[in-house]
């Protein structure tokens, strides 16, 4: 329990986690020392043929039963509905393994059973893993849906090495973009009274500086990958306390979101914030320099200026950024913040880089 200004808050927070290599081959002693002893296990697409065989005796050596294996092949509610209730009524928890698509859909049927989950992220393209809400469809369209953070959260550092490149591109994204996030928070509550708590924007800053301050930025390097990480995990666990997604979504957020909304091929979550981020971060000034510091160190904008979003659509977000959201105050609302991050867009040499050929708008 902790108390926020006068309001008592429970905040939850996993009751096991490893970060190092070969964790998966332990899975089986990690549920066993819960007592957990009979499982559902939610596989990512493809998944299952690689990790299986580690996963199977892990389970064998620690006396631990698969009931049941699901392969989340989709992300709507009512198929994860469906699946939920063929599921065996004498599961002690819900192991969920493998990308977003699969953790998300663990995450919801855990919660629709009151059901312990162990999360086994085989990449972290944000910082979702160990949020208390998981990303679904309702008849295609995307929503967030309030779920627990999880009980356990095992991430193989050997595994997320072998992870695609732009999804660890992802995560990074979405992880320094925590500094215009907490930013825009801070500036809600100068403009509009909306309560900061002090302790979750404190927690994703730190997780920001920890990132910032580790050297190198090597994804092959597996003490790196541990900081990246945790990182992302706190800034999930800083969800949590907040009760929002203040500390970890600002106008950068709501710019991507409405990227998703006009572009003709949207790109991974991650590397639109982290774009956005980045150009919303000459406007907040403080927050500048070390967003571009992570943003060239890492790697990340060498990657997006291979992989750069359209220039129209990323234009036309910036207009739409502010309409996504009710009542969530950002910089956005600042007079002439809209046109000068256009003017920026057209201006700068490094927009130039990681936005596509179209004509400027």
């Amino acid at each position: 329990m902790a108390t926020f200004r006068g309001c008592v808050v429970d905040v939850k927070i996993p009751s096991l986690l490893r970060i190092k290599p070969k964790a998966l081959t332990k899975i089986g002693k990690y549920l066993a020392s819960s007592h957990w002893n009979n499982v559902v296990v939610i596989w990512g697409e493809g998944l299952q043929e690689r990790f299986g065989n580690i996963v199977e005796v892990s389970f064998a050596t620690a006396g631990i039963r698969s009931l049941a294996a699901v392969v989340a092949s989709t992300n709507e509610v009512a198929e994860i509905v469906h699946s939920t209730l063929s599921l065996p009524p004498n599961l002690d928890a819900v192991v969920a393994l493998g990308g977003g698509k699969a953790l998300d859909f663990g995450k919801y049927v855990a919660h629709l059973l009151r059901k312990p989950l162990v999360v086994v992220p085989t990449t972290i393209s944000n910082d979702g893993f160990c949020s208390p809400s998981a990303s679904l469809s309702v008849e295609g369209r995307r929503r967030s849906f309030a779920t627990d953070v999880p009980d356990m959260v095992i991430l193989d550092t050997e595994i997320l090495a072998s992870a695609p490149l732009a999804l660890m591109m992802s995560g990074i994204g979405d992880l320094f973009c925590k500094a215009t996030s907490v930013w825009d928070w801070k500036y809600a509550y100068r403009t509009k009274g909306v309560l900061v708590n002090d302790f979750a924007a404190v927690i994703a800053l730190n997780a920001v500086d920890t990132f910032d301050h580790f050297n190198p930025k090597d994804l092959k390097n597996l003490e790196f990958l541990r900081i990246l990480s945790s990182s992302l995990m706190m800034c999930g666990l800083s969800m949590a306390i907040a009760g929002s997604s203040r500390p970890a979504s600002g106008a950068e957020h709501l710019i991507s979101h409405a990227y998703d909304q006009l572009a003709q091929k949207t790109s991974w979550h991650g590397v639109q914030v982290g774009v956005a981020s980045y150009l919303v971060a000459h406007l907040q000034q403080s927050t500048l320099e070390q967003v571009k510091r992570c943003a060239h160190e890492s790697g990340f904008w060498d990657f997006v200026r291979q992989h750069p979003l359209e220039r129209a659509a990323f234009l036309h977000a910036i207009r739409e950024a502010r309409f996504v959201k009710q009542n969530y105050p950002t910089i956005l609302d600042e007079p002439d913040s809209v046109e000068r991050l256009i003017e920026l867009c057209n201006r700068l040499p490094e927009m130039a880089e990681v936005l596509d050929s179209g004509q400027a708008q």
